[in-house]
């Protein structure tokens, strides 16, 4: 490549001088010669192909060229010479005085024209010199241009020009070769027209970027936009534009700038705002320090939970919050764990800004930087304040009764024990009194385990009121509470008188009725007293079993009383309540309530309800079935009973239909009942008189209604079954259990006893019944009614062994009809 020489004076200079009239070559020497500085050396040749030859022999700081040479004429001359020496400083030498051809020769490559004869040796040297500064110019220019390129090639970004015309077209003067790569278009495509970039703009982001472009434009400060773009194989991709304005002299706006690729940027500060969130929203606390260290920051649960601010700890050592609980080893371990694996987890105490001292469950991790040294420590922990405290709970439950908040069994028997060891060293007596509260049971029947819970609680009140605080009462069982008197006088009658006055106050205390829910309720107990110590051998339970024989002595003697362990007991006697005149006077008065309870499918959904009875007793409120059907079942009364259940569930069924519900009702036949010889036309007049449908109703019965006329039981049932009545058998596998006779029967449906139930997830045996039963469902074509389901997972047992309709506290209680109805009206057949 010829390299352009920068003029200077007293310097020589060598010159082609391309010229075939002799008279013009010599005064064109003559001129070049006369010049004392710079010098000239001069080579003449007369035709193009000459001084082609020239050029390609030897070097030549200029060319003079005539442009009518005998092999080379015009324009073409200066396009053939500028084809070998395309950056030579070239001056043509004319015989035409034409400002056009002067202007044709200066774009066809020349730095200069002379008109012959027209020029001394000062305007020819000063030519020469225009000719290589110009050229030389023109070079560096041309390299910095390609420098420009390569560079701009090579950075990671677009270096552009954008250039807005007044008229709104838009374009890209100049664009480095990253264009493709970040527009995936060609530099050239977009030169004269941008339309293809602005193609890819984020429908979202199109008018940002147009505003942003115009502000800039209007106001000429620089463009600063980051901004997404739509591109086929990556899909969205973020970028950043950099430039400053120049207003052109016609008006339009020029941008010299430079746009990224931040796409990678958007992801890593999406991920660190992630995880600035979880910094400052994360439930745990969060400590970072430097290696030596000094905290450097820490989140707001940090702040929370230790009572620290940010302020207070920053460049602070964790050690200003040691509990001081932990001796030095504890932490030479944590450390040599740290340094070895780059991570320590376990339980630590520290100490709150208050000063109270807590647990926490801490991981601390090593943070290392790029060339793997230790750059700092992140130290993540949580508050155990609250499992401890729950650990203590629990510590306390297995001591104390959850309902009462009493000393329970386990507690019980240890202090009975110490109290053994203590009066038989110190030579004194103590006592057990085992209390059992008199007919709780039907209480808790009767008014619903709410208010029997309730009951404890008060009963447990009263008794620890009465007692002295060396006392201990513990509640042993459902209604069966334990007193420890752990020190009496001596001798025993005297003791024993002391037991004797202590239980007569605790029963006395019971007696004074409880407010429960607005009712009074009357409680009395029967009190069994063993003292103590009797034997050297006796313990523990040896006393509290001489209790509860004295207690169960009480109880048969008629309740209501206290009594001594003695070695020769009297029998027992049990007393029975007489209900049946309340009862009769109830049906009479319509005191019965009719109430249902939920009976869903294995996908939770509602598909029927049974019919259960409840007694609103005028002073004894609701009173459950467990207290009035033995009774009723052991006379006429349970007839009576059953047709008021028909009844008001064929009513019941006749106002769902009307109200679009197909749902099925289910009510219990006494076998008594079922064997009157008018059944069958009773139940028909109930349908009749309700205009129930009678294949929503469900009949059911036990399995003990084989053991009559068997003939009489299918007929019956049989006749109801054209009707469209359904047939239950009711706690299958508790009962006769004839398969003989029970297929024979005209069955829908047996129901599986809640006995079964609620052990079948624990108990191999019951699991087995469970699945027996199921077995002959299946191969009888039953549907199968679960009743008792009371847990998740008593649900999933029976889901997974076939379609079983449940029933149970799990999917709700029995509740009056009215609340069973509103709720049904609501929400239809509803997933439970």
């Amino acid at each position: 490549m010829l390299r352009v020489r920068v003029f200077k004076l007293n310097t020589q200079y060598s010159v082609l001088l391309v010229e075939d009239e002799p008279a013009d070559a010599h005064l064109a020497q003559q001129a070049l010669r006369a010049s004392r500085s710079p010098v000239f050396s001069v080579v003449w040749v007369t035709t193009l192909a000459l001084s082609l030859l020239e050029l390609k022999q030897q070097r030549f700081d200029v060319l003079l060229l005539d442009l009518s040479l005998p092999d080379s004429n015009g324009i073409e001359t200066v396009h053939r010479i500028r084809e070998v020496a395309s950056e030579m400083p070239l001056v043509v030498l004319t015989g035409h005085d034409d400002t056009s051809f002067a202007l044709q020769t200066l774009e066809a490559g020349a730095q200069d024209y002379l008109v012959k004869g027209k020029f001394d040796t000062d305007a020819l040297v000063r030519s020469i010199r225009y000719a290589i500064e110009r050229k030389l110019l023109s070079v560096n220019l041309q390299k910095s241009h390609d420098l420009l390129h390569k560079l701009s090639d090579h950075v990671p970004g677009l270096i552009f020009q954008f250039r807005l015309d007044v008229d709104g077209h838009m374009s890209f003067p100049f664009a480095s070769r990253a264009m493709l790569e970040l527009y995936g278009v060609e530099a050239d495509a977009v030169r004269d027209d941008a339309t293809a970039v602005f193609a890819f703009q984020h429908p979202d982001d199109t008018a940002g970027i147009a505003a942003s472009i115009q502000e800039s434009a209007r106001t000429l400060t620089p463009w600063h936009h980051e901004y997404r773009i739509l591109l086929p194989e990556q899909g969205v991709c973020w970028r950043r534009g950099d430039a400053r304005p120049e207003k052109q002299v016609d008006g339009s706006i020029l941008w010299h700038g430079f746009i990224t690729d931040i796409t990678e940027n958007k992801k890593i500060e999406a991920r660190l705002e992630l995880a600035s969130r979880v910094f400052e929203t994360t439930g745990e606390a969060i400590v970072v320090t430097d290696v030596s260290g000094a905290i450097i920051a820490v989140n707001p649960a940090f702040c929370r939970i230790t009572g620290y601010s940010e302020a207070e700890v920053v460049g602070k050592n964790p050690r200003m919050y040691k509990s001081g609980l932990h001796k030095q080893a504890f932490y030479r371990d944590f450390w040599s764990e740290l340094i070895k694996h780059g991570q320590w987890c376990g339980e630590i105490w520290n100490r709150r800004k208050n000063g109270e001292l807590y647990a926490q469950w801490e991981s601390v991790t090593t943070i290392k930087d790029s060339k793997g040294n230790t750059s700092s420590y992140v130290a993540v922990f949580s508050d155990m304040s609250e499992i401890k405290k729950a650990q203590a709970e629990v510590e306390e439950l297995s001591w104390r009764d959850p309902l009462t908040g009493l000393a329970n069994r386990a507690l019980f028997l240890r202090q009975v024990e110490q109290a053994l060891v203590s009066s038989k060293r110190d030579d004194y007596f103590a006592a057990v009194l085992l209390i059992d509260l008199d007919r709780f049971k039907e209480i808790n029947e009767a008014r619903g385990l709410a208010i029997g819970d309730a009951l404890l609680r008060s009963v447990a009140d009263r008794l620890g009121q009465t007692l002295h605080r060396d006392d201990l009462l513990a509640r042993l069982d459902s209604d069966e509470f334990a007193v420890l008197l752990p020190r009496l006088h001596i001798p025993r009658e005297k003791a024993g008188r002391e037991a004797l006055a202590v239980a007569e106050k605790l029963r006395a205390a019971l007696r004074c009725a409880i407010e429960m829910d607005g009712e009074f309720i009357h409680v009395d107990a029967s009190i069994g007293i063993a003292m103590l110590p009797d034997t050297p051998q006796e313990t523990a339970i040896d006393v509290l079993r001489q209790a509860d024989m004295a207690m169960t002595n009480a109880k048969a003697e008629g309740r209501s009383r206290t009594m001594f362990f003695e070695s020769l007991m009297g029998e027992t006697v049990r007393a029975r309540f007489q209900l049946e005149a309340e009862l009769r006077l109830a049906i009479l008065e319509d005191q019965l309530r009719l109430y249902l309870q939920p009976q869903v499918n294995s996908s939770g959904v509602q598909v029927g309800a049974e019919a259960l009875v409840r007694w609103q007793h005028p002073t004894r409120g609701l009173t459950l079935p467990g207290l009035f059907i033995p009774l009723a079942e052991s006379s006429d009364l349970i007839i009576s009973i059953d047709r008021w259940m028909l009844s008001a569930v064929c009513r019941l069924l006749a106002e769902l239909d009307a109200e679009g519900s197909s749902i099925r009702l289910s009510v219990n036949i006494s076998p008594r009942h079922f064997q009157q010889a008018d059944f069958v036309s009773e139940i028909q007049h109930q349908l009749e008189a309700s205009g129930a449908d009678p294949s929503r109703l469900v009949l059911e019965l036990t399995e003990g209604i084989v053991i009559g006329d068997i003939g009489d039981v299918i007929a019956k049932m049989t006749l109801l079954s054209t009707l469209g009545i359904h047939f239950s058998i009711d706690d299958f596998g508790t009962g006769y259990s004839s398969l003989a006779y029970i297929k024979r029967l005209p069955i829908h449906e047996l129901k599986i006893d809640k006995s079964f139930i609620q052990d079948c997830t624990s108990d191999p045996n019951d699991a087995a019944l469970v699945e027996t039963i199921l077995s002959i469902a299946k191969h009888l074509h039953f549907q199968v009614v679960a009743e008792g389901v009371e847990t998740l997972g008593q649900s999933e047992f029976l889901n997974a062994r076939g379609q079983i309709i449940h029933q149970g506290y799990l999917y709700g209680r029995p509740e009056p009809a009215a609340v069973w109805r509103a709720r049904l009206s609501q929400s239809g057949a509803t997933d439970l």
